[in-house]
């Protein structure tokens, strides 16, 4: 089995990471994806309350039917969350299946920043996807994701404006509670 693991801040989900999760899915590249919430940024980026986070995870998740599942993995590993971390308490768990961890055309450019990265690509090799607006790279997958990021969203909402089309309805009315 390939096991794309899809790690993230998630904060909020949006429709980008759904069209991710359904071209893995779709496009052959996975049989399954865990989308993994990062518990504790290794960059001290400001996160909203994890539970709150692995909520709407699991809304965005709803459509895939069990071929798409949340890990809240990182709530029990060392902190700060470091992805080989995760990637290596997953190989143990998961000895059989073929690992793959999921990035953006984006953030593969400062991949080597991240804390143990070619440890982390031995035990589950990027597979990158391209997003719009974001330098292509020569290992990514060819199609091109729209530009929408958490960031944007969350600075939309916190200036009152409708979030609609860029988040699912399903993450959108836990967004609003």
């Amino acid at each position: 089995m390939v096991r794309a693991l899809y790690g993230g801040s998630f904060d909020p989900p949006h429709f980008g990471h759904q069209m991710a999760i359904l071209y893995l899915l779709e496009g052959g590249y996975a049989d399954e994806v865990r989308v993994i919430p990062c518990f504790d940024h290794p960059f001290g980026k400001e996160l909203s309350p994890f539970p709150l986070r692995l909520s709407y995870c699991e809304a965005l998740v709803r459509p895939f039917g069990g071929r798409a599942v949340v890990d809240p993995i990182e709530e029990t590993l060392a902190r700060p969350s470091y992805s080989y971390r995760t990637a290596e308490s997953l190989a143990a768990r998961f000895p059989e299946d073929q690992l793959r961890w999921i990035i953006g055309s984006d953030a593969a450019q400062a991949a080597d920043q991240w804390a143990e990265s070619d440890r982390l690509q031995r035990v589950a090799p990027f597979l990158v996807l391209a997003r719009k607006g974001a330098p292509p790279d020569k290992n990514q997958a060819p199609l091109v994701l729209p530009e929408v990021a958490s960031r944007d969203l969350r600075q939309r909402l916190a200036q009152g404006e409708n979030l609609k089309g860029w988040i699912p309805e399903s993450v959108l009315t836990r967004l609003n509670n």
